[in-house]
């Protein structure tokens, strides 16, 4: 509702009963448009729909707070994100990818790796991070590695995902009117498989032939050299359990 109180009639005053039982409640819509501003506020569907929302996966224990935060503070972001559901950013191909760099950037900056704009990149860094070596000689650890859990990492595949909140964005964005939206799901992060639309979760081979070759040799012999997993590093840390981000940062 917030993505949409500028088509209504600048003298318009919207109240949303929210709450169960006892504990409903009025929340004054419009003081919060005012509040946050038209921008933000053209910004959330687009937000809501990219990190997570009935259509689209949510970033693996990623919440809501800390992404919000993050878009709070720039405005470049909040820019990005206001295109989402727009006519040129399915048509324009260079704009889609221009605004594509931008969300990447926000992406990363999610993940605590501010320095980065390719989310590929992003997860390349933090997998180094954690299991670099300090010298050459030193042997690699596949303790560590056993426990590495790649759920942790940015999506390998963000742009259907972005696809995806793009086209969500066109219906959401236009809700006030009687036919939201034109366009179909096919090519806009879905697959129709059986008349059903299913996610497309990435283009071309799952893995270079190379890495599944690889992956095949040592599912083979891998009971051979099993290594305890009693030193890992844990990586079920969630954003959603500490929210308590510096906001000067």
């Amino acid at each position: 509702m917030l993505g949409n109180m500028h088509h209504l009639k600048s003298d318009s005053v919207v109240w949303m009963l929210t709450g169960t039982r006892n504990n409903l409640r009025y929340v004054d819509l419009t003081k919060i448009h005012a509040e946050l501003g038209l921008l933000t506020c053209q910004s959330l569907p687009g937000f809501h729909a990219i990190t997570g929302c009935d259509f689209n996966p949510a970033l693996f224990r990623k919440g809501k707070l800390k992404p919000y935060k993050i878009l709070k503070k720039d405005p470049e972001y909040q820019e990005a994100f206001k295109n989402f559901g727009n006519n040129e950013l399915i048509k324009n191909l260079n704009h889609q990818q221009n605004i594509f760099y931008i969300i990447q950037r926000f992406i990363c900056n999610v993940y605590n790796v501010p320095n980065v704009i390719d989310v590929d990149a992003a997860r390349l860094q933090m997998f180094i991070d954690s299991y670099t070596v300090s010298d050459v000689n030193e042997a690699f650890d596949r303790k560590k590695l056993r426990n590495f859990d790649a759920s942790n990492l940015p999506p390998c595949e963000l742009l259907q995902q972005f696809l995806r909140a793009n086209y969500i964005c066109t219906i959401w964005n236009n809700a006030h009117l009687k036919n939201p939206t034109t366009y179909q799901p096919e090519n806009n992060g879905w697959v129709l498989k059986d008349d059903k639309y299913q996610f497309k979760w990435f283009e071309g081979d799952q893995l270079p032939s190379y890495v599944s070759d690889s992956l095949k040799t040592q599912s083979d012999t891998e009971e051979e050299g099993d290594v305890e997993d009693d030193s890992a590093i844990d990586w079920s840390s969630s954003d959603e359990e500490n929210e308590n981000i510096d906001d000067n940062v």
